[in-house]
């Protein structure tokens, strides 16, 4: 695995092999997984990989070029072969972009001392596996994966600009299925803490023997409360609108929206890198700083996420958001968080009269992106709600929802929050009520 020295030397060495100015990113990860299936492991696999990417420049023409050969033959010809692109590109819209030299504070000393690869490793791996399998009841299976990501991104440039970023993430999912079909999930993830991965054993348990014998589902509009993991599935869609790129292309809902209210006033949204348990990555793939933004505040849209090229439209600095160099869609949040309620969730349930308890979602896609209208499927424990309680399990149900009419209707939101895992977004989002959600078709 590659480290700050050897990073380093690697910029200056492919640098130094070009006469015109250059950026350079490099990748690097280490993908530690243990499947288990019918109950046992069934996988351990290590992956390592690492990979260099040059972006040389020529007035305003721009090229770039990866490769995974990190020798000095493999730096030299991944030089070679863009200096030979830039001969005949056309020149595009922008300038160089100057690098940023702003100081970002170094949280790779923090990172490494607080490693989860400690507590991590195949062994231990092996063993909450183990004792998560041994807690299932008879009749009663589970499958799932504990994964363990080391990460490293470097961002620098020929002028010796330089920005080094170590972080580890754990993930873990699980679902508990009974040999009639029925189904319950855990998941969890955390880039610092050691997460309670028996607690999502046994929640996975527990709503897997809820659903059994479920009923058909009734079709239109209900009340629904939604499971941390299930509202991050649906305000996922919100923060990728937020991007300057799609607002200015017309895509987004928000186009023409800021400072307007669009959501409930009980909603609040900002994107914090330096948020304790978020991702510990201050800067993007640019080199520049993250900002706070404040994106929805209290319903109101504030702010959106920029990437040099957007934000230079607007003669503003970037918001430091830019995700990758080939990804068309724009500067995207990358730590969201969502306010908390007063409630407990278990408060938010026995307060509703009759509802729908969703724990997750699936399969979701846009309808209309413009109108943030998503349809999709509930999965792995869907349940009635009567009088304040869980009732009848319900089976797979279809919803398509307008979230610009859902997400003003909320009218509770938990007091605790959850962390959730969208590969280059994370979410720390609460368990919602929304008081109008339409089912449209049984599966």
């Amino acid at each position: 695995m590659l480290n700050r020295e050897s990073t380093q030397a690697l910029i200056k060495k492919v640098t130094s092999y070009t006469k015109h100015y250059a950026t350079v990113i490099i990748n690097a990860n280490e993908q530690n997984t243990t499947r288990f299936a019918n109950s046992e492991i069934s996988q351990n696999i290590a992956i390592t990989d690492a990979n260099l990417t040059i972006n040389l420049f020529d007035g305003k023409k721009e090229v770039s070029c990866t490769t995974n050969v990190l020798t000095d033959d493999g730096l030299k010809l991944v030089v070679q072969n863009a200096e030979e692109m830039l001969k005949f590109v056309p020149e595009g819209e922008f300038d160089v972009f100057p690098f940023s030299k702003e100081t970002i504070t170094d949280i790779t000393e923090t990172c490494e001392k607080n490693s989860l690869s400690k507590a991590f490793g195949v062994t231990e791996r092996a063993n909450y596996i183990k004792e998560g399998v041994a807690q299932i009841e008879a009749g009663f299976t589970c499958a799932g994966a504990l994964n363990l990501n080391k990460n490293i991104l470097v961002v620098g440039d020929s002028e010796d600009g330089f920005r080094y970023g170590s972080y580890d993430e754990l993930t873990f999912n699980t679902v508990v299925t009974h040999e009639d079909g029925a189904a319950g999930a855990g998941e969890c993830c955390s880039y610092v803490n050691t997460p309670d991965i028996l607690q999502e054993f046994k929640k996975a348990q527990a709503t897997a023997k809820l659903a059994r014998n479920p009923i058909p589902p009734e079709l239109g509009t209900h009340t629904v409360v939604l499971s941390p993991i299930a509202f991050a599935d649906l305000i996922y869609y919100v923060a990728m609108s937020l991007n300057a790129k799609g607002v200015e292309d017309g895509i987004s809902f928000a186009t023409n929206q800021l400072g307007q209210k669009i959501f409930g006033e009980n909603l609040t949204m900002v994107d914090d890198c330096y948020f304790e348990g978020l991702r510990p990555l201050y800067f993007d793939i640019q080199g520049n700083p993250r900002q706070k933004l404040s994106l929805i505040d209290k319903g109101v849209i504030s702010a959106f996420a920029y990437d040099n090229k957007t934000a230079i439209k607007k003669n503003i600095k970037s918001t430091g958001h830019a995700i990758s160099t080939r990804f068309i869609g724009g500067a995207i949040p990358a730590n969201v968080i969502v306010n908390q309620g007063n409630q407990g969730l278990e408060d938010i349930i026995k307060d509703t009269n009759d509802g729908v308890f969703i724990n997750e979602f699936h399969y979701n896609n846009p309808v209309n992106i413009r109108q943030l209208q998503i349809t999709g499927l509930t999965r792995n424990g869907t349940f009635l709600i009567k009088d304040g309680k869980l009732s009848s399990p319900i089976s797979t149900v279809r919803f398509t929802e307008n979230l610009l009419n859902a997400f003003s209707d909320i009218s509770a939101i938990s007091n605790t929050r959850q962390l959730v895992n969208f590969g280059f977004m994370s979410l720390l989002v609460p368990a919602v009520r929304i008081n109008k959600f339409c089912f449209t078709s049984k599966q």
